[in-house]
């Protein structure tokens, strides 16, 4: 240890680095140097703070959906797929019945939908004793009728009742404004991936219930025709080649995303003091197991009922989005960065001047200094110190001895 630092003075060992501010006096390391702030301060409180609200708590959004069926607003008419005489080679034809809640054609509730578009009707009877319960797989039972089989009667042209409200629970937001809405399909980008776009200028502007044609659903959802093969949807199913998604059933995914932290519409709300929000329905087809209803309808308890099979259009809802509430914590956050990133341009601007700019010795030579050795500068003036008391000793010396002689 005393060997290094007899070769190595203490003071440069422990020297200490610290900032000097120094004015280069030079108009391209300034307008660089301002350039860089400039940049830094669009990015930041315009573009970011700004335009992509940033200073928003954006939390997910939640939201209570009720579906249910309504007849078509224009009454019925005759549908291709309907014939008196049932032909279940493609394309498939059988007869029609006419949407009626009390025959059990769609069945709705909280967040779902279920829309017959293919019903089969099979009539049972069998000797049960008194206080036995019937079925299906009874030993006795016997078919008495079908099975029937029908299709739904301009399926496409009901009307799905949609009834919503959005709530952000972190943020405690819930609906106070207007909701604006848009049905959407998934377009496929030529740069890969896929984007939402409006589907045939649908949309919905009121506090009431949306109004959704089934075919428009369909449509968003790229099924716009029932009776196709459904080759790819069956696919590994043990079903017959020639069924069709009418004689089949689906499922669509209704996803409901909503919105308020687009920058016109959070600006707009700002402004007139508002809190209007924003939503899409997005459908999408999803692939399941096979999806259908059954139900036993008794005529005569016990011996004597009508089993109800309906296949036909599941739609499952789900709530997605994004709501946004102004939060300081945010804002505060976001101008810290600020001022990080500001300082972050002093030194990149430093960095250029020291070390590739055409002037960097001339700029490194007046940004660093080598002070002198402070522990040098101690010693000698303590020894100054010494000298400057030696020689008042010694004028003192002499006037006491001049003093003496007189």
């Amino acid at each position: 240890m005393g060997g290094y630092f007899s070769r190595h003075d203490p003071d440069d060992v422990f020297s200490y680095n610290t900032i000097k501010i120094v004015t280069i006096r030079d108009r391209y390391l300034g307008v660089l140097h301002h350039g860089f702030q400039l940049g830094i301060f669009i990015y930041i409180v315009i573009y970011v703070i700004f335009i992509q609200l940033a200073f928003l708590d954006k939390q997910p959004a939640y939201g209570a959906i009720r579906l249910a069926l309504l007849s078509p607003s224009s009454g019925y008419s005759v549908s291709p797929y309907c014939s008196a005489t049932p032909n279940l080679s493609f394309p498939q034809k059988l007869p029609c019945i006419a949407h009626d809640k009390d025959k059990g054609i769609s069945g709705a509730g909280q967040g779902n939908l279920f829309i017959t578009t293919h019903l089969t009707l099979t009539e049972y009877s069998a000797n049960c004793t008194a206080g036995a319960v019937c079925d299906v797989s009874h030993e006795d039972a016997t078919i008495i009728s079908g099975p029937s089989e029908f299709f739904t009667q301009n399926v496409e042209d009901h009307i799905i009742s949609i009834d919503h409200s959005p709530i952000s629970v972190d943020l405690g937001l819930s609906l106070e404004g207007e909701l604006e809405g848009q049905l959407q399909y998934q377009k496929s980008s030529d740069v890969g991936g896929h984007t939402w776009e409006q589907y045939n200028g649908i949309t919905y502007n009121s506090l009431a219930a949306d109004h959704l044609k089934v075919g428009d659903l369909l449509g968003a959802a790229n099924l716009k025709d029932l009776d196709v093969l459904a080759n790819e949807y069956l696919a590994g199913k043990n079903t017959s080649a020639h069924e069709t998604y009418r004689y089949y059933g689906l499922d669509v995914l209704l996803i409901l995303n909503y919105d308020n932290t687009r920058f016109e519409l959070y600006w707009l709300n700002v402004r007139d003091n508002t809190n209007n929000m924003e939503y899409q329905y997005r459908p999408y087809p999803i692939v399941k197991l096979d999806d259908f209803l059954e139900e036993t309808v008794y005529i005569h308890y016990p011996d004597r009922w009508v089993q109800v099979e309906r296949r036909g259009i599941r739609i499952t809802t789900q709530v997605t989005g994004t709501l946004g509430g102004f939060a300081f914590q945010t804002l505060l956050i976001q101008l810290t960065t600020a001022l990080a990133l500001m300082r972050l341009a002093t030194t990149l601007v430093d960095m250029a001047a020291i070390h590739v700019l055409p002037r960097k010795l001339l700029y490194k030579g007046a940004k660093y200094q080598l002070t002198e050795d402070f522990s040098d500068l101690m010693a000698a003036k303590k020894r100054d110190a010494e000298e400057e008391k030696k020689r008042s000793n010694g004028a003192n010396t002499d006037n006491e001895m001049h003093t003496i002689s007189i």
